[in-house]
This record gives C-alpha cells, sequence and structure tokens, in this order.
C-alpha cells in the first residue's frame, strides 16, 4: 500500500510555462500530503486542442520541459505521471505519458495506442504497451479511450502490472462510460486503477473531470466532481483475491484466435 495523489486541474491552453508551475506547485502539496506518486490528466502541460500550434508545442522525452519536471521530482521525492504531446525522432507525433520516479529518473514512457476522434488527424498511435517495474510496484499507463478496450488492460496484468495509471481528458457526454469502464477494468483484471481526468472548458468541449481510484475488486475508494482538486489516498496492492474468480487462471485462449482474425 502507498499514497498516491490525483491532481485534478484544468491546463492553460498552449501555456507550457503555467502548466509546469500549476505541476510543480501540486507535486509540492502532495509531498506535503506524504504522496509517493502523483498523476496528472491527458496532455497536461499544454492542453487538449493544440493541432494548430502541434509542431510548436510538442517535445521529444528529453525536451526542457520533462527536464524541468524531473527536476522537480527529485527535488520533491515523488514519482509523477505526466501527459505531454511527444515530438519523436521520425517526426511523428503522440500523445505520450512519461514516468518520473521520486530520483528525477524516467522509468518509461507510454504513447497512447487508441486515439479517439480526429485524435488521428495530427497523432500517431503507439505500437507497445509496457509495463514499469519500480521501487513502488510494477505499474502500466493507459491513456483516455484506452481504458474502454479491454484488451489493453488485460494484456498489461498478463505482463505483470501491479496498478494501472490512467490520464485523461474525457469530455461530456461520456461521465457513465469512464466511469462503468474504470470499474470494469479493475474487476475483470482484480487490479487496482488510478484514474486522473482534467477539468475546464476548450473550444466549446466541457471536460467533466470526476477522477477516481477503485480497488482491484472495484470498490471506489475516491472519486471526484468537476471541480480543480488535488487529493491523496492510500492504494492497496497486491490484495486478497476471491479465491473464486480466477479470471487470469480460467481464461479460454484456446478460444480466442477469433479476436486476431481481422476478416471476422
Amino acid at each position: 500500500m502507498f499514497r498516491v495523489t490525483i491532481a485534478q486541474f484544468t491546463p492553460k491552453l498552449g501555456n507550457k510555462s503555467a502548466n509546469i508551475k500549476n505541476m510543480i506547485n501540486m507535486m509540492k502539496k502532495a509531498k506535503e500530503q506524504q504522496s509517493q506518486l502523483i498523476v496528472f490528466p491527458e496532455l497536461c502541460l499544454t492542453g487538449y486542442f493544440i493541432s494548430e500550434s502541434l509542431s510548436e508545442l510538442a517535445e521529444p522525452l528529453s525536451g526542457k520541459s520533462i527536464q524541468t519536471l524531473q527536476t522537480a521530482c527529485k527535488e520533491h521525492g515523488i514519482y509523477a505521471v505526466i501527459s505531454f504531446p511527444e515530438k519523436h525522432l521520425n517526426g511523428t507525433f503522440y500523445i505520450a505519458a512519461a514516468l518520473i520516479d521520486d530520483k528525477g529518473l524516467i522509468k518509461g514512457i507510454y504513447r497512447k495506442s487508441h486515439l479517439f476522434a480526429n485524435e488521428g488527424d495530427v497523432f500517431s498511435s503507439g505500437t507497445e504497451l509496457p509495463v514499469f517495474d519500480t521501487e513502488l510496484g510494477k505499474m502500466a499507463i493507459m491513456i483516455c479511450y484506452d481504458l474502454e478496450f479491454p484488451e489493453v488492460a488485460r494484456i498489461l496484468r498478463l505482463k505483470g502490472a501491479q496498478l494501472l495509471l490512467v490520464p485523461l481528458a474525457n469530455m461530456q457526454p461520456y461521465e457513465k462510460y469512464q466511469f462503468i469502464y474504470l470499474q470494469s477494468r479493475a474487476m475483470e483484471n482484480q487490479i487496482p486503477i488510478v484514474l486522473c481526468n482534467r477539468t475546464g472548458t476548450e473550444n466549446d468541449t466541457h471536460f467533466f473531470g470526476e477522477s477516481a481510484i477503485v480497488s482491484s475488486d472495484g470498490s471506489l475508494l475516491i472519486k471526484l466532481n468537476d471541480e480543480e482538486q488535488l487529493q491523496t489516498i492510500h492504494v492497496p496492492l497486491n490484495e486478497q483475491l476471491d479465491e473464486q474468480l480466477s479470471y487470469m487462471k480460467d481464461r479460454r485462449t484456446d478460444l480466442y484466435a477469433e479476436l486476431l482474425d481481422k476478416t471476422s
């Protein structure tokens, strides 16, 4: 069990310096609450509707903004999940999330694999589902729309993930979807999930917040409203599971080949 902070806030569109300042301040507050890990929303560095200025706002993983946040993680002794528009070496762009440890080291990066609506017009889809081995446990990241595809969480669980971290920029009218899929992914994989959505309005799109954390049996540990909030709670890992529900062991992989048949 360790302490996790969900940092639900409204990023300032296109203003990386203001967002970094805000995030560092939230890191400081989280550490005052004895947090060990803070999770920020999807594209917290820049805001969501950035397609027209993507080439100017996007950065590589080694960019100045991530370096600044690495320094902050080290200074405050806290892990952080930071989502940002990544400019890749091959000239493509990804919606990415970096996991930085409490020493300021990058433990890994995840690139959003399932792109929502018009995101595919400017971003490429990630092609890997990594699990990160840390001193706090084995963690994995999904980003927003990924939550709605059960295969993603299942693969990460099978790879040994003990905790799933989900930054989102989820908007109305998908409140029901967010919470149902959150509980479902936790229950069917018997794994706790930390979900951090953003708030505010951009381009007439309202991001509804409702960040939440559930335990491995889907029990709600905390759920926020639609306002900016910083909340820290204990999250249990490796809980005693219901012995009657052996989802991993009872899978019928001999029946699942049709999932990979593109003609089905």
